[in-house]
């Protein structure tokens, strides 16, 4: 798992190398005081891209129940604009605070899995078939990525859902629960149980199951029932084989890779310049119509953008924007106006930006972005600046 502290320092590093990041609350004054001394032209360009492509870098997808994503994705679907992928969902419990005395001096009779799925996206006439699994070793899901993969090889049983929303009830089988009869009932529960895998094997669906009202649940004779309340979560996705077409890119909420942007600044179209507003902008395309009857799919509203440096690790979060009612995306704010300022100059060390989905998303569904020139509503930079040269 990544050392916070290292990356938190080497985000400090890359925004001080946006020289002009901490000096200016507002774009419109950036660079001013370069204006008044060489009195250059105002002026309004639309920058088309450079590069337009993926990125691999999974979107976070792990939480806990106090932060992070907040349901597990699991299960494999054919989407007619996204295209073909899967999703493995990892859980993991911890002890109620409700164990009595007499359950942990009885045999646990009894074990199932109580699943409020809350999300379905695909195929609803399709059931979903699931194996379960049990986790190898510890995890942690803390600002885990869905580019993640667990060790989990024991299978403990499969299982056929509706691919609808509602509360489930897998039992575990009496094997298992004799051979973990122990665990149940132990004290050191969180220390040597680890969480279930939830991979699908068959349907055309992804499932979502969220951490409220989800529990493993447990009972021993005579009767006398424990809930173990969901800890943490994770998902974990396939890369996709997409469905790229002439006219738009796709983005996909959950994950492993994402959408680059590259914007050539220092070009001769700008030569040394003073920054005072950058406006990225992506058209989206309505995609409904693609979609079969009875393929349920929804996309999300709101995307952010970070720019990533040319160490290819140091990213920094710059600005989430929400899609507007025509569809389009507009990434606006000072912090981006003084990115490209600094990469203007050569001292920033940007490589490029990405396109993400917030962690709060926790869909699998996606956005098609137009292809093309600005003309036909492709990606671009709308640029305000003043040439020094």
């Amino acid at each position: 798992m990544p050392n916070h502290f290292l990356i938190r320092n080497r985000l400090f590093v890359l925004l001080f190398s946006f020289i002009f990041l901490s000096a200016c609350d507002d774009p419109s004054q950036i660079g001013l005081d370069l204006v008044d001394a060489q009195a250059g032209e105002t002026d309004v360009v639309t920058l088309p891209p450079s590069f337009v492509g993926p990125s691999e870098f999974g979107d976070i997808s792990g939480g806990t129940n106090t932060a992070g994503a907040f349901r597990t994705l699991f299960g494999k679907v054919v989407d007619p604009v996204s295209g073909s992928f899967s999703m493995t969902g990892y859980v993991d419990f911890v002890n109620s605070s409700n164990v009595t005395s007499a359950f942990r001096a009885e045999t646990v009779s009894f074990a199932d899995l109580e699943l409020n799925v809350d999300y379905a996206y695909g195929d609803t006439l399709t059931p979903v078939t699931i194996d379960i699994y049990e986790i190898a070793a510890d995890w942690l899901s803390t600002d885990a990525r869905s580019d993640t993969f667990l060790v989990a090889q024991t299978l403990v049983t499969s299982s056929t859902l509706n691919p609808t929303k509602g509360v489930v009830n897998i039992a575990l089988p009496s094997a298992w629960v004799a051979t973990n009869n122990s665990i149940l009932r132990s004290t050191s529960f969180v220390d040597v149980f680890h969480g279930f895998a939830f991979r699908a094997t068959q349907g055309n669906a992804v499932l979502g199951v969220h951490f409220s009202g989800s529990s493993l649940r447990a009972s021993s004779v005579p009767g006398d029932t424990v809930n173990f309340s969901m800890s943490k979560i994770l998902s974990s996705s396939s890369f996709a084989n997409a469905s790229e077409t002439p006219s738009y890119t796709t983005l996909r909420d959950g994950a492993a890779e994402t959408l680059a942007l590259r914007f050539d600044v220092e070009g001769p179209d700008f030569g040394e310049a003073a920054f005072h507003r950058v406006i990225i902008r992506l058209n989206t395309e309505n995609t409904d119509a693609l979609y079969p009857a009875n393929f349920a799919h929804s996309s999300p509203t709101r995307v952010g953008l970070r720019a990533v440096a040319v160490d290819n690790s140091t990213r920094l979060n710059l600005v989430v924007a929400e899609l507007s009612s025509d569809g389009t995306l507009s990434f606006d704010s000072s912090i981006l106006s003084n990115v490209i300022q600094s990469a203007n100059l050569g001292n920033s060390g940007l490589d490029r930006f990405e396109l993400y989905f917030p962690v709060e998303s926790s869909t699998v569904g996606a956005l098609a972005f137009k292809k093309g020139l600005p003309a036909t509503f492709g990606p671009r930079a709308v640029i305000t600046y003043t040439s020094l040269n």
